[in-house]
């Protein structure tokens, strides 16, 4: 029996080779956080340019099975930090990378937030977690 647990990461990233390189350098190990890890292999395969007109994003979601947001959001912290400290192409130190979560058949997503509290300090990095106030399937 399994439990589907949908998860979407979304951040500023208009081009993707300096955070190809970042996410081959936080690579977690094989027996570590298994979503954390096909997470930052995708990231790492990517190049070029995220098209948009004010920059593009990059975009990454699963479908899992029992998985923990909490955990791995926790595993892929050095992660979010070194990214959120000015790569090149990657989101700048006042933006914000967001992880969306939706359980099976809970019709509700918990949105996860994720920056520096203050832009100049890689140490204040924030992590805050929210219940989004609607259900997908409201009449």
């Amino acid at each position: 029996m399994g439990h589907c647990v949908h998860i979407n990461v979304c951040f500023a990233c208009g081009k993707n080779d300096a955070v190809a390189e970042l996410a081959k350098k936080h690579m977690p190990p094989e027996d570590g956080n298994r979503e954390a890890r096909w997470f930052l292999q995708s990231l790492a395969e990517r190049t070029g340019f995220n098209p948009g007109p004010k920059g593009g994003l990059s975009t990454w979601g699963i479908v899992g099975n029992y998985t923990d947001e909490d955990e791995f959001v926790e595993t892929l912290r050095p992660f979010w930090k070194a990214l959120l400290s000015e790569v090149y192409g990657g989101p700048h130190s006042f933006e914000h990378i967001l992880v969306f979560v939706e359980h099976e058949q809970t019709e509700r997503a918990t949105a996860i937030e994720i920056f520096l509290a203050d832009a100049d300090s890689i140490d204040s990095l924030t992590v805050k977690k929210h219940e989004c106030p609607f259900a997908w399937m409201q009449m």
